[in-house]
């Protein structure tokens, strides 16, 4: 499988902190991961994504990455930093997705903005441009509600347009922070069944909060509390009870324990 990025003994600090938020962290990232990044609050799931992507250059360490395109940057991010040459190859969902939902725009045009650049005169979609957005949308399994207005959706099918957003331009990479923070278990379960199935054609990197839902669909984790652990998924099927759930507290109490 091929290696996207590449962690070596990466640590941050914000100024005048006084210690690490990110401390030694040794990992790799692949093609068609499902990646999960879970931990406590405040324990450096965002600042890890900061870094992957980055918005934030180490204080210590490397990232390689084997596949720069991806990246828009054609070297290894280090300590002196570099900027991107290039249009990155990534998705992203940020956590606060809060809408104007009484906007007057469609779902359709949700996802259009994902193709969106900087232009002299306005953006203006070609047919090309409405067939990968519906595409999208079909990958969300929303593509019915296309025309409706951006106000008449639910919750979850508010997040599914952010989404289907987000992979319209076909991204090599797909970066999603909190995506059910807001929707209900079922929704939650919903939504990670889609972004599965999307995985068949984007590698994933999520942080999440749900254990016990998103471990159901991730194939490793990444427990992040300062230290990064890292974890494949069916090393963990002894913290499951006799209903099939995950106790997480016994979760978090094997993945805070390094093997």
């Amino acid at each position: 499988m091929q290696e996207i990025l590449r962690c070596e003994n990466l640590s941050f600090s914000y100024a005048g902190m006084g210690h690490n938020a990110i401390e030694r962290a040794n990992f790799s990232v692949y093609e068609r991961d499902f990646l999960a990044i879970i931990g406590p609050n405040g324990g450096g799931k965002s600042t890890l994504i900061k870094l992957l992507l980055g918005l934030l250059v180490p204080t210590q360490g490397k990232i390689h990455y084997p596949t720069p395109h991806i990246f828009g940057n054609p070297s290894s991010l280090t300590i002196k930093g570099s900027k991107p040459a290039k249009k990155p190859l990534i998705g992203y969902v940020p956590q606060d997705t809060n809408l104007n939902v009484d906007f007057p725009i469609s779902v359709l045009d949700v996802v259009l903005m994902g193709l969106m650049e900087r232009r002299v005169f306005g953006f203006r979609p070609s047919k090309s441009d409405r067939a990968k957005a519906y595409e999208a949308l079909e990958k969300l399994e929303i593509a019915h509600l296309a025309h409706n207005a951006i106000a008449e959706l639910s919750g979850g099918q508010r997040q599914r347009t952010l989404i289907a957003r987000a992979i319209c331009a076909d991204p090599a990479l797909l970066v999603l922070d909190e995506p059910t923070s807001s929707v209900d278990t079922k929704m939650q379960i919903q939504i990670y069944k889609s972004l599965k199935k999307i995985n068949n054609f984007h590698t994933i990197i999520l942080i999440s909060h749900h254990i016990s839902v998103l471990l159901g669909y991730a194939n490793r984790a990444l427990f992040v509390d300062k230290e990064v652990i890292e974890h494949t998924i069916p090393r963990m099927q002894s913290v499951l009870d006799t209903e099939g759930h995950i106790c997480e507290v016994d979760l978090f109490d094997k993945l805070c324990t390094k093997v």
